[in-house]
């Protein structure tokens, strides 16, 4: 639960408090900050009946707690009431009433005060409810809020783009969109590059957890599958299985283990004959360098694909096309890539592609240095 510089996560949920007037930007500085000061009263109130909240909540009293925010609500207005819905929505989550607690999150939608912590608990709640195009959506807004906070901001927007892009990652992946899962699963691992909050939510007694238990290992299954890292995957997902065997989503679960089963993850690596690249170009280039230079420098460094390939066996005649997108930086580094590939080379081939990409490609950036955004397309085959 969010308390004064607590983020926690509850149901895969972000609890954070949403952005106000006020200096920590919280609905807890709303409350209890100097900006206040003329309603002390009001907040003296509110910060009571929050305190209490925290008291039956450690004790493990969520009806208690519920009741104290609903005869509440009423008699509050503006950030008090926002604060009170919000804390509601964390104890209806807790008690397994995601349809509620999502009532609760829009309410502070509805009020104008969502930040991105609150469209990510909102989302978070629809997915739990299985609402999963309901929840992208509310990811989508979470995104979309984190890029609005400010240059000061941003180890901030950091953290709140890496919770979000991991909901929305799993959102898809279990609506069956596994290559957009893949992409959003990889924008956060660029936000969050060791999966840092991953690790600390698998931690016992940390401030980032999830509920119900064993809902992070979801999350660490499909990171650990998308950076390659198989053995992790696996062993994730099993153990997801096992601590909720009757849940919503273990299907979708099992569905990762049966990928791995019958090795269609990649392409057989004997029969058939080792493809190729057949052809590439660059449809989009913006910043600072241009389409011709990135094609030329991919002319020169296709070599470097060559371990990818030698994986990948075709029948004679036969080719595939991917997409290779990739923000490179002011010095010509790339410092994102996404690999676009059909199944069954979406996984294991595209991230290998995207693993020697980024270690070996480096570009020749026009003065003044200006960081680029590009698309190249290939076509693999066999002759």
């Amino acid at each position: 639960m969010k308390r004064a510089g607590v983020v926690a996560l509850a149901t895969g949920l972000l609890v954070a408090a949403p952005a106000g007037a006020v200096p920590d930007g919280s609905f807890w500085g709303k409350v209890g900050g100097p900006a206040r000061a003329a309603n002390d009263r009001d907040t003296s109130d509110i910060a009571k009946v929050l305190e209490r909240v925290d008291g039956e909540e450690s004790a493990g009293r969520l009806d208690a707690a519920c009741a104290l925010l609903e005869r509440a609500l009423p008699r509050y207005t503006g950030a008090e009431r926002a604060a009170a819905w919000f804390r509601l929505g964390i104890v209806r989550t807790r008690q397994g009433r995601y349809r509620e607690a999502a009532t609760a999150y829009a309410a502070v939608v509805a009020d104008g005060t969502a930040d991105p912590a609150v469209y990510a608990n909102f989302a978070e709640v629809l997915m739990a409810a299985g609402r999963l195009s309901d929840a992208e959506a509310r990811y989508r807004d979470a995104i979309s809020a984190a890029g609005d906070l400010g240059a000061g901001d941003r180890r901030e927007r950091a953290h709140e783009l890496a919770l979000a892009y991991y909901g929305l990652a799993v959102a898809l992946d279990r609506d069956e969109q596994p290559l957009a899962a893949r992409e959003a699963m990889l924008r956060a691992l660029t936000n969050d590059p060791t999966a840092a909050m991953l690790k600390v939510a698998s931690t016992s007694g940390s401030d980032v957890f999830f509920v119900p238990d064993g809902e992070v290992l979801y999350y660490v299954g499909l990171a650990a599958e998308v950076e390659g890292r198989d053995g992790d995957a696996e062993a994730a997902f099993r153990e997801f299985i096992t601590r909720a065997p009757r849940g919503r989503w273990v299907r979708a679960a099992e569905a990762h283990l049966a990928k791995k089963g019958t090795g269609t993850r990649a392409a057989p690596a004997s029969g058939g004959v080792a493809a190729r690249v057949i052809g590439f170009g660059t449809v989009l280039a913006t910043g600072g360098i241009p389409a011709p230079l990135v094609d030329a420098t991919w002319r020169d460094r296709l070599t470097i694909l060559d371990e990818c390939l030698a994986e990948v066996r075709l029948p004679p005649h036969s080719t595939f096309r991917i997409a290779i997108e990739m923000d490179v930086d002011a010095r010509g580094k790339p410092t994102r890539i996404i690999v676009k590939a059909p199944a069954p080379h979406d996984e294991r081939f595209a991230h290998c592609v995207e693993s020697v990409a980024k270690q070996r490609l480096h570009f020749t950036v026009p003065s003044p240095g200006k960081a680029t955004i590009a698309r190249t397309e290939m076509v693999l085959g066999t002759p």
